[in-house]
């Protein structure tokens, strides 16, 4: 496959690759208080994808967009023989992955045209991607997860909450010194449209500490595709 070059301006590109360059530090406060914050709910958001999907014999998962790959971390505490991906168009990211677990398999690619064939992957899921990019770039990763996940496999998608606390208040609060990039939160409607259009079902979304939303929904056997 011919990897697609994204659409990303230069200035954010630049700011992800300092963002994960400086996450691992230990010597950075607001990246090691991110990095505990980060540990609570990377956790639940593993819980809720493993609860859904139950037990897989070798199953294969991937974190698109992975940052440094928290929610596969706890993701492999109940895979414990799964292989995992995590994918990332930072190489500082790709970088903190492979540091945190070198069992990982990272790569550097495009979220939008991923290097993975059809039907892959068991599990494949994006944490705090797809609010980066336009609606239109974040159907086209969402469509990109199900081509790649196998019929009965899952898709899960993490984004901010429009209607949360954390948008309407602390991020405005912000203003343009908000560390995050740009962001379009999403509602819960809006969130399960995106993915029942994307071809899974059903859809369920679930509210984490009233800020964020994940998204997961079931691949279709080929028998009801057609």
């Amino acid at each position: 496959m011919v990897e697609e070059e994204i659409p990303l301006k230069k200035p954010r590109q630049a700011l992800w690759d300092k963002f994960w360059a400086e996450h691992g530090s230990p010597n950075n406060l607001f990246h090691r208080l991110l990095w505990l914050i980060r540990f609570i709910f990377s956790r639940a958001y593993a819980k809720i994808i493993y609860d859904t999907v139950g037990s897989i014999p070798n199953p294969r998962l991937i974190e698109i967009g992975c940052g440094s790959a928290r929610t596969l971390h706890y993701l492999k505490e109940g895979y414990r023989d799964g292989i995992f991906f995590a994918l990332d168009l930072s190489k500082e990211a790709v970088t903190l992955a492979r540091d945190i677990d070198p069992d990982f398999h990272p790569t550097c690619a495009n979220a939008l045209s991923t290097p993975l064939p059809a039907n892959c992957m068991d599990i494949s899921y994006s944490i705090g991607l797809v609010e980066h990019f336009t609606r239109e770039e974040a159907a086209r990763m969402i469509v990109e997860k199900n081509r790649i996940t196998r019929p009965g496999g899952y898709v899960a998608v993490m984004v901010p909450w429009k209607n949360s606390v954390y948008n309407l208040v602390v991020r405005k609060a912000f203003g343009d010194k908000w560390p995050f990039g740009d962001e379009d939160p999403f509602r819960r409607k809006e969130l399960a449209d995106f993915l029942a259009a994307s071809g899974v079902i059903p859809v369920k979304v679930h509210v984490i500490y009233g800020s964020t939303l994940l998204g997961i929904g079931m691949k279709p056997h080929l028998d009801l595709q057609s």
